[in-house]
């Protein structure tokens, strides 16, 4: 690598992530009109597959509903595939792509929720074991589908549930008024307020567990951690892991491994406990390559 510019090292680990999505199956699982959005799915390798129907983790990419790359959450895939889980990567409406933003996403992360279910016998998957698991505005798309009712896409089959089983949330927007994020994103601030999830906890939500850095400039860390404390005052299973002086976005591959690791060996953690993930004494990733 030493060979390389200094522009081409900051791009590699972008083209890395790009050229794992290709190691993926591709479906559509929605169509708007004249947008079709893909997902890309990672089944594990046989002798990793368990002998009955198989989790699912679902990844929805970080946005703030403008833009985003659908190949973030990859490196993530791939591993927890490599582990027995069948993993997909949704594409969702963004601003700069097609003309989206908070509504579709929601509507859109409810739309894929129900696709896996409705498929569950042919993606030989447990349709009780969904992880939804997102970044930022992608993380608020597919927690909005466990705690707001509404906001469907009228074309969905509605009497199959949207809600994932677990969550793993990555510097989650989960305040939209304005001390949080992305008020003037939506339509007016009466849909914010709806779509305001400190104001939808109640008792009996998925399992979560929030990764936020202390540090974040864009999505304030407060309101994930008022959230938190609001869900397990309701006794919900909520795990919040603040990262100490950690920014937006510390926990992408190409950022720091190590945060990626430390990410990732969590959320391992967590699916185990969850008997979503058979425990594994080798898991882990050793070093960088």
């Amino acid at each position: 690598m030493d060979s390389l510019g200094e522009g081409h090292q900051r791009t590699l680990p972008l083209d890395r992530n790009r050229e794992l999505l290709k190691t993926a199956r591709e479906e559509i699982y929605k169509t708007v009109g004249d947008v079709s959005l893909p997902v890309y799915i990672w089944e594990p390798e046989a002798d990793k597959a368990p002998p009955y129907p198989k989790s699912v983790a679902a990844f929805f990419f970080s946005s703030g509903w403008d833009n985003g790359q659908i190949a973030q959450f990859a490196p993530h895939c791939v591993y927890f595939a490599s582990r027995g889980m069948m993993t997909m990567a949704f594409d969702y409406r963004i601003a700069n792509r097609n003309k989206g933003g908070p509504l579709e996403a929601i509507a859109d992360a409810r739309s894929a929720i129900r696709w896996i279910r409705l498929n569950a016998v042919e993606l030989g998957i447990n349709p009780g074991k969904i992880v939804g698991v997102g970044g930022s505005g992608g993380a608020h798309a597919i927690t909005s589908a466990a705690l707001l009712s509404g906001f469907d896409d009228p074309a969905d089959i509605l009497d199959s549930s949207p809600a994932p089983n677990a969550l793993v949330l990555f510097n989650p927007v989960l305040d939209t008024s304005k001390k949080g994020f992305g008020l003037d994103r939506f339509p007016d601030a009466g849909v914010a307020k709806d779509a305001n999830l400190i104001r939808a906890i109640r008792p009996g939500l998925p399992p979560m567990l929030i990764m936020h850095g202390t540090a974040d400039r864009v999505v304030p860390f407060g309101g994930t951690y008022e959230f938190a404390r609001k869900a397990s005052k309701k006794k919900n299973f909520c795990r919040l892991i603040e990262f100490e002086g950690q920014g937006h976005g510390f926990f992408n591959f190409n950022l720091s491994f190590e945060m990626y690791e430390a990410t990732l060996m969590a959320m391992d953690e967590f699916f185990v406990e969850l008997g979503f993930l058979e425990p594994d004494p080798d898991a882990g990733l050793g070093r960088a390559e």
